[in-house]
């Protein structure tokens, strides 16, 4: 009997989501030598007959749940032992699917491990700023680290930790340190106890855990409680001293007292300021961060701190319409005219927290602004010596313009804004009546050489 590609033609109207290559294979390797003889391309009937019967399971359909109907006859031919064992291999295929990519995870998180020990294996000095880089990426993955360490802290942690390998059943004591495992696991361990009697099953410190302190215990009555743990298997313990914690909190406080302190004798004030004036100053500061478009300081207001701008762009700016002196329309918008910039190593506020006088202006940032501000309770609590410098060398941020002033400044700003507006605007309608598009090439050029072509958006070629 001579087989058609008709007689392989879906009857069951279902959609065929593609090939089970698994199945496939199956059929082929029972069937491939009975379909047809050396001779002739033709097949028996018997096997004309199980080819029917089985080349359906080749098909991937979506899985469609048909309710039985009882009062149908039992048409369904009972599943041979090919397709049991199709269903068997594509269970087994998915789960080893599932494995393989756990094992991947495993894998990727195991080489990031395995290149960060081997960069910690240098010494600290020894160590590139690629290196460095690397070991806090992935020393950021640990909760136990960042729970505990500042973000400068994280940063330059990979400054002074070190790795160490230890063999199985050897004691730790993690009274000196911190210790985070990289590879292998640990249990706790006890004097009482000796290393027969500890239970490997009990509770067990693994990978990505800790133990031991970045400070030094306390000491009580009883003395210094020890913190011991007995290695299951060889294992890579990263280490944090207690005295090298310390020197990197110490150096990380030098690092931000010199960063407040050369940000307050940039500013123009205070070029001729003491020393010792500017030491009480400087560990009054707080760093912050700010978005752009954030309000400092309201006009009318009192400031709620001092500023000293480090990085970024301030915009001073005065309402329209309070120095107009116009009833507010419920809705209506307050216009603004910008009458000043604040940029780096400028401050303001001094003026208005030591006198309690409210600001003539607002300030609003432009960009992302990096600040150190003093709180108001911190600059009032200031000795009198300091105060009174602060008042003869600080002056306001800007002056209360007349109303003459400010309409001026205001008209001249909103013509170059016309302006802009109508450049823009001829120029928008300039390109598109020559069939130019803004961000698209009239012109492209192959790459063999000088051939150009007209590009096909263009409507004017």
């Amino acid at each position: 009997m001579q087989l058609h590609p008709s007689s392989l033609q879906r009857t069951d109207g279902q959609k065929i989501l593609g090939i089970d290559y698994t199945n496939l294979k199956v059929l082929c390797r029972n069937h491939g030598f009975s379909l047809r003889d050396s001779n002739r391309y033709q097949s028996t009937e018997e096997a004309h007959n199980d080819f029917m019967n089985s080349y359906r399971n080749i098909f991937l359909r979506p899985k469609k749940m048909v309710p039985r109907n009882p009062f149908q006859a039992d048409s369904k031919v009972a599943p041979g032992p090919e397709k049991l064992k199709a269903s068997e291999s594509q269970e087994s295929q998915a789960s080893q699917e599932m494995n393989r990519n756990q094992g991947h995870g495993r894998q990727t998180q195991e080489t990031l491990i395995n290149h960060m020990i081997k960069a910690l294996k240098k010494f600290p000095i020894e160590r590139s700023q690629l290196e460095h880089h690397a070991i806090h990426k992935m020393l950021k993955v640990f909760p136990c680290l960042t729970a505990h360490l500042s973000r400068q802290e994280l940063q330059q942690i990979s400054t002074i930790a070190i790795i160490e390998t230890w063999d199985r059943a050897q004691i730790i004591f993690g009274h000196n340190g911190f210790y985070l495992i990289l590879k292998g696991s640990v249990t706790p361990y006890t004097q009482e106890t000796s290393k027969e009697a500890v239970d490997p099953k009990g509770s067990v410190i693994g990978v990505g855990c800790s133990f031991g302190s970045f400070e030094p215990p306390a000491v009580t009555e009883a003395g210094i409680t020890i913190q011991c743990t007995l290695t299951q298997e060889p294992c890579e313990i990263l280490k944090i001293s207690h005295s090298g914690y310390a020197k990197l909190k110490k150096e990380i406080l030098a690092q931000n007292y010199a960063l407040k302190e050369s940000l307050i004798q940039g500013c123009h004030f205070y070029l001729q300021w003491p020393k010792l004036s500017i030491d009480r100053l400087a560990n009054l500061i707080q760093m912050k961060n700010l978005p752009a478009n954030h309000v400092l300081v309201k006009e009318g207001k009192v400031c709620h701190f001092v500023a000293y701008i480090r990085e970024g762009e301030c915009n001073i700016l005065q309402d329209i319409n309070s120095l107009m002196r116009t009833p507010q329309e419920k809705g209506s918008r307050i216009k603004f005219v910008v009458v000043g910039k604040l940029g780096p190593m400028e401050s303001f506020g001094e003026v208005s927290i030591l006198l309690d006088q409210p600001s003539p202006c607002s300030i609003v940032t432009a960009t992302e602004v990096q600040v150190g501000i003093i709180q108001p309770d911190a600059l009032k609590g200031l000795d009198s010596v300091t105060s009174a410098l602060m008042l003869q060398t600080a002056q306001p941020t800007y002056g209360k313009l007349s109303q003459e002033e400010i309409n001026k400044e205001y008209i001249r700003q909103e013509r170059h804004k016309e302006w802009d507006h109508i450049k823009k605007r001829v120029l928008s309608d300039a390109l598109l009546y020559n069939g130019i598009q803004q961000g698209n090439g009239k012109w492209t050029f192959s790459r063999g050489g000088g051939r150009r072509s007209v590009d096909k958006s263009n409507p004017i070629q």
